[in-house]
């Protein structure tokens, strides 16, 4: 049913490796445009801690990047750098800017090799030039490590059995036998991180980091079972060490155990990705002034429900009792089921008009033009054409 409808808030996550939430939400107004050109339009680019983060928050916070030469998942240099936000006291930190996923081949991909170095080089130099907060967001990562490589950038250094210094890698956590935080930045003890995630995971476990994520990075069975030793190796160090107890602590098993040694050794906090991109961008108050809610993301799936941007936004808006609406790239379920769970009055997938998947992200931008079309002819009727 038709809804009159002046004020559209589009706000949607990235489509992965696809496009970003920016383009996402201008596609689809441009497609409303072209049916309601009176129609008043926000784009509100929104995102849970994942890729593209750090862009979003400069969507609307501004700020100014800086860029550096870091240690790529396997070692080698890469350039990468963060966001420095106006205030100058807070940096954005995305890990996967130097320890994603897709920084790697296909072939290259095995969470074994892998480390957070670079991640930990990006935060030293953040430290260095003095901020006062960081906000690191832990998804999209190719690393199963227990943030050793982390810890490593910031002058932890391990040792194994026979007293030899053990680099960071996968692997390697499991040959560890002695964690040396002589050498630690001398400001991380007293420096607020607060880790951006979007999963519950707990470090160890059948839901932990090695079960459920080390497959997605390039682990096979054998891998997984050595990735499993080496955080359980790791996490009780830590505990023997400092008295920090991974596994009651959700989110823990976040990008492989990324956070370990900020939050044992230093102020790190987990927190819901999505919630400080609303908070910091002011979200809540774009949500109140809008009439109709339009988000989305790459995948609507089983994990969509555990703190993701649809889940989110769906909450919020129908909090406010705003109308709803998603767009996915691809969408599994019963569309009516997707309705009625998220309280969505439509739910739209590019697959359903596309050829296909690769079709859909190939020419994502047409398709999405093509739902705002849709969307504007079944749902929306700006009070200035009743």
């Amino acid at each position: 049913m038709a809804t009159t409808t002046e004020n559209i808030l589009i706000a949607p996550d990235s489509f992965k490796d696809c496009l970003s939430a920016e383009e996402v939400a201008r596609y689809l107004g441009d497609g409303i445009s072209e049916k309601h050109p009176a129609a008043g339009i926000t784009l509100f680019p929104v995102a849970d801690g994942g890729e593209g983060t750090a862009a979003c928050i400069s969507f609307h916070r501004g700020g100014r990047w800086k860029k550096l030469t870091v240690s790529d998942p396997l070692h080698r240099p890469v350039t990468s750098g963060y966001l420095v936000l106006e205030d100058e006291q807070t940096a954005v930190i995305e890990l996967a800017a130097a320890s994603g996923l897709e920084l790697l081949t296909p072939e290259e991909r095995n969470p074994l090799r892998t480390s957070t170095l670079g991640t930990g080089e990006l935060i030293k130099d953040a430290l260095d030039s003095g901020v006062e907060k960081i906000i690191l967001t832990v998804g999209g990562s190719a690393t199963v490590d227990g943030g050793t490589g982390i810890a490593s950038a910031l002058g932890f250094r391990f040792t194994g059995e026979e007293g030899e210094e053990i680099a960071p890698c996968g692997e390697a956590a499991g040959k560890i036998r002695e964690i040396d935080p002589a050498g630690v930045h001398p400001r991380l003890k007293d420096t607020p991180v607060i880790i951006a995630t979007d999963v519950q995971n707990v470090l160890n476990g059948s839901e932990g980091a090695a079960r459920v994520y080390g497959p997605q990075k390039g682990a096979d069975e054998e891998a997984v079972g050595i990735l499993e030793k080496g955080l359980r190796n790791i996490s009780g160090l830590i505990l023997d060490a400092t008295g920090f107890e991974a596994d009651v602590h959700p989110g823990t098993g976040a990008a492989g155990g990324a956070a370990l040694f900020l939050m044992s050794y230093g102020k790190g906090t987990l927190e819901r990705g999505f919630d400080i991109v609303a908070g910091l961008t002011g979200f809540d108050a774009a949500i109140r002034e809008s009439d109709m809610v339009i988000t989305g993301e790459g995948r609507i799936d089983t994990q969509t429900a555990y703190g993701k941007v649809v889940a989110s936004v769906a909450g919020m808006a129908s909090g406010a009792g705003k109308t709803m609406v998603i767009v996915a790239g691809m969408a599994e379920g019963d569309r009516q089921e997707l309705r009625l769970q998220y309280g969505a009055a439509g739910v739209y997938s590019l697959t359903d008009i596309a050829e296909g998947r690769e079709d859909s992200i190939a020419n994502a931008a047409e398709y999405l033009k093509a739902t705002g079309r849709m969307i504007a002819d079944e749902l929306i009727h700006p009070a200035d054409h009743l």
